[in-house]
Parts: C-alpha cells; structure tokens; sequence
C-alpha cells in the first residue's frame, strides 16, 4: 500500500458544487482532551444517552467529537445550525437526516482519525481503520473472507499481509454500510480481491453477476497507518477531499 495521500484541501465549501459529485471529509480527533464544548452542546438528547454508555473516557471523547463535527459539517451544507439538525435510523442502525431524503452521508471513526462522506441522491458508505499489528488475522480471514481473498493474503509477508487484511476489509464494511443490509450480510460470499481500489471499480454482490454493477469502489489513503475504501452506488461521480480544521 502506498502511503500518498489523496489532496485534502484546507477549506470548508458552502455546498456540494454538483449532484455527480462525492465530499469526502478527513478529522483528526483529539482524544486526549476534553471535547470542545460547542461540539457538546450540538448532541441531541439520544446521542447523550450513548455517549453514557460508553465504558471508557476515550470512547466517550471519540464518539462526542465524530458525531459533533459530523453536525458542523452538514450544518453547513444545510445553512442550519447544527443542533436542530435531527437523526433518523435505519432497520440496521445506519443514521440518516430527518426531512431531508436527497443529502446522503457516512461516516467512519477509528484511532484519532475520522471520515466522512457526502453525496446527492446516491446511497454511501465508508469505512477507516487503524492498521493494528496484534490481530489474529488468519483467523479473522477464515471466517470472513473469500478462499480467493485468503489465497491472496497468503501470498504476501508482513507487513504487506495485514496491509491487505484492512483494505480487503475496510472495502467489505464500506459495502454493508452503503447497502444498509447490515452485519447479517454473508461477508465471506463477497470476494473483493479482484478490485483494482486505485480508481472507482465496480463492485458486485453475490447473484449480481451478469448485471448492471449498480455499486462501486475505490480506497482511500487518509494517512500512514490508515487505510479506507468508500462505496457509492453508481459509478457517474468524482471525488474532493476536504479537511475539517474547526
């Protein structure tokens, strides 16, 4: 995996310029303060109620700071303030804005990082990992993984083998999330090795072959020690990156 990354631009636009056209945003979370208050104050009632749950300090900083930026960020597409802004929740628990069905987003959090995506009447997933070291990968692969996406592994050494693990799958999550058919998906059936992940690739669920690919794939290079895929149905949009400084 190379370790470039896509052009992340140091601004904030006042909309998405056009319907064929994917916002992908990048935050890093500072874990090791308390959140901002004005993100805080943004929180609906529900999401408090989960911040609590939380077992850990650092999980509840994390999720406080995701979901708060994610409320600035679509407040600003929304020219709304971003504590009226209100949550609806899908049959899997996918969140989607409430009296608004054309602005569709993601979003994905993991180590100090998170991501975002935002598109027009088009359905998105995303998803980021941290690439840890101390995971049982093969045995994760076995379980979840294609024979052809196992085989793949095996013929690379570390750490090239974990590398491929997250991006294999990093692509595999960005697909539940942009379906929304959640962790009952049959992940194993779906073999995402032969996906050239550079550009939009599509992407095929399983029964799919021979049709109209109606879901496509590319990664993302968010930063070293990272690795993310988006998933987006059509194939007929283009991507900018845009980074979250408030």
């Amino acid at each position: 995996m190379e370790n470039n990354e896509q052009p992340w631009q140091p601004a904030i636009p006042g909309s998405l310029i056009d319907p064929n056209e994917v916002h992908v945003w990048r935050a890093f979370l500072d874990l090791n303060k308390a959140p901002k208050e004005h993100l805080l104050g943004t929180l609906s009632a529900d999401e408090l109620s989960r911040v609590s749950r939380f077992r850990f300090e650092k999980d509840q900083r994390r999720f406080i700071e995701a979901r708060g930026i994610l409320r600035q960020i679509l407040g600003a597409y929304l020219q709304k303030k971003p504590h009226t802004l209100q949550f609806n929740y899908g049959n899997n628990g996918k969140p989607f804005l409430a009296n608004n069905e054309t602005l569709q987003f993601n979003l994905s959090h993991s180590g100090n990082m998170a991501l975002y995506a935002f598109a027009y009447n088009r359905n998105i997933g995303i998803d980021l990992e941290y690439i840890q070291q101390d995971i049982a990968i093969e045995e994760v692969a076995n379980q979840f993984f294609s024979e052809p996406e196992i085989v793949s592994m095996q013929q690379l050494a570390e750490p090239k083998r974990n590398e491929l693990f997250f991006q294999y799958w990093t692509r595999k999550e960005a697909l539940i999330k942009a379906t929304g058919v959640g962790l009952s998906f049959p992940v194993e059936t779906l073999d995402v090795s032969r996906v050239n992940g550079s550009t939009l690739a599509p992407i095929l669920l399983p029964g799919d072959e021979g049709k109209v690919p109606k879901w496509y794939v590319q990664d993302l290079l968010p930063a070293p020690g990272y690795t993310a895929a988006i998933v987006v149905e059509g194939g007929d949009c283009g991507f900018s990156y845009w980074g979250y400084y408030g």
